[in-house]
């Protein structure tokens, strides 16, 4: 995307973490604001760090798991700016565990938000941003846990990977549309994900039942709540300003993958050597 001034960007997640550090490099970079999350009090607090840049800022509750939702975000941004440039489908939650282990709820609720609402936001936006015909981009985060899988994280795993094969496929189609999509696939990022018990739904087995803390506000990562079994991660933890910069670029420069840490790329080569090597010698 060549420039930024004067256009829109929406980011969901948008109170906290990764979100909220993409919201203020975008604010920098020029751009209007819409910011969605499902935490009223920290977006009211992200909407006032934000607009003190100087930045257009709109923020509308959101939660991301629900298509209604969604589609009310989109009027609203559409209504407000007209336009929408950047959609930054970032909210994300996380539980660990075994998959053997996994309640019914369990499923749903990660699901909803980790890939139903990257889906409810294509839903939302994408036809809109089509139609305008002035291009744009899509960032849709995922995690190094969309690339390689973890022992304990099966959840989590299975949203991510979805979401790296959706975004490369969603590149593919929006290539003659001149938008241009990125998956972001951080490894340790300084955000509240392990606290990801604190917005969970009552219906889903939020609430008293649940343990401390979840969100789809943070960003995601590949981190997995503790309280739920999730393993330790490898690798430095990074500020999520960082993570930002690394998206900003990638907007800026058309790139596809957004992996975050030098030290994932091992195990992505491990696993793509076990695949190679399970393939067929060629006939004779």
């Amino acid at each position: 995307m060549e420039t930024f001034q004067d256009r829109t960007a929406v980011v969901t997640g948008a109170a906290s973490g990764i979100g909220r550090a993409l919201a203020l490099a975008l604010a920098r970079r020029g751009m209007k604001l819409v910011l969605a999350d499902i935490e009223p009090g920290p977006l009211g607090d992200a909407e006032k760090e934000i607009a003190a840049t100087g930045a257009e800022t709109l923020a509308v509750p959101t939660d991301v798991s629900s298509l209604p939702s969604v589609r009310a975000l989109a009027d609203q941004a559409f209504t407000r700016f007209g336009a929408v440039h950047v959609l930054c489908n970032n909210a994300g939650v996380a539980i660990g565990g075994a998959l053997q282990e996994a309640r019914h709820e369990d499923w749903e609720w990660v699901l909803g938000v980790n890939l139903w609402g990257v889906i409810h936001g294509i839903e939302a936006f994408v036809p809109r941003m089509i139609e305008a015909k002035q291009g744009g981009h899509i960032v849709n985060t995922a995690s190094m846990a969309g690339l390689i899988a973890s022992k304990g994280l099966g959840i989590y795993n299975t949203t991510k990977y979805a979401v790296v094969g959706l975004s490369e496929t969603l590149a593919k189609d929006l290539r003659d549309d001149g938008i241009g999509v990125s998956v972001l696939c951080p490894m340790g990022v300084s955000t509240r994900i392990r606290e990801s018990e604190r917005n969970r739904p009552e219906a889903l087995g939020g609430g008293s039942a649940a343990d401390s803390g979840a969100s789809n506000s943070g960003a995601s990562n590949s981190g997995a709540s503790k309280s739920h079994g999730g393993p330790d991660l490898v690798g430095r933890y990074l500020p999520p300003e960082e993570i930002a910069a690394m998206a900003v670029e990638a907007i800026e420069n058309g790139r596809l993958y957004i992996p975050t840490h030098y030290e994932g790329l091992e195990f992505w080569q491990r696993r793509a050597a076990r695949i190679g090597e399970s393939f067929p010698k060629p006939p004779a």
